[in-house]
């Protein structure tokens, strides 16, 4: 009896050592994942922030119109005093490289490159559809990545980190207030706007 437990003791130990080995990297994954969506949670809290200061009133996924007889997608529109901000979000972190004029960025993390598509065309494209519904308003855009993204060539115009928000934003704080002419612009491109199949509300918080 005594030799059959010898003998079975080292295949044991084996399996103790590898079940606490897949354990601990399985702890470890859960801590990554909660550690990087604390963070993600975080600088969705701080981007929130800081737009709120300049906001009227938001409505998020709404669809309009894109001018050509098709429909159009976009995240978040933003009324302000001085015009309506278009917003894009992106959870994209690592070195990112990309240019105005050049269809596909890279990403850079851990080592590896990845492509992703140019965001300031599809919301320089929204923008173009709200001024061929709401003319004589002036209509800002904001691409922001939200993760821990850095841009070490340069960040091109429209683009913001969440580090870089509150200073790109000024431009729109600079300009001249128009309540009045935004506010009713802001109706009427709710009135033509839909949202899971029915009417934007106007002055919508979600």
């Amino acid at each position: 009896m005594q030799d059959f437990i010898s003998m079975a003791s080292p295949a044991f130990s084996i399996n103790i050592v590898y079940i606490i080995a897949i354990a601990t990297v399985i702890v470890l994954f859960i801590l990554l994942f909660l550690l990087l969506r604390n963070r993600h949670r975080n600088n969705t809290y701080k981007i929130s922030k800081i737009l709120s200061p300049l906001t009227r009133s938001r409505v998020n996924n709404i669809i309009i119109p894109d001018g050509i007889g098709g429909l159009l997608e976009i995240e978040q529109l933003r009324l302000t005093d001085q015009g309506i901000l278009i917003v894009e979000t992106y959870q994209i972190s690592g070195h990112l490289f990309g240019a105005e004029e050049i269809d596909q960025w890279t990403q850079l993390l851990n080592g590896r490159s990845y492509k992703f598509a140019n965001p300031l065309r599809h919301i320089r494209t929204s923008r173009q559809a709200i001024m061929s519904l709401i003319a004589d308003t002036p209509i800002f855009y904001c691409v922001i990545f939200s993760g821990e993204a850095s841009f070490p060539k340069g960040r091109p115009e429209g683009i913001s980190v969440v580090e870089s928000l509150v200073d790109d934003l000024k431009a729109i704080s600079f300009q001249a207030k128009q309540t009045q002419t935004t506010q009713q612009a802001w109706d009427k491109l709710l009135r033509i706007a839909r949202k899971n199949g029915r009417a934007a509300k106007l002055g919508e918080e979600i």
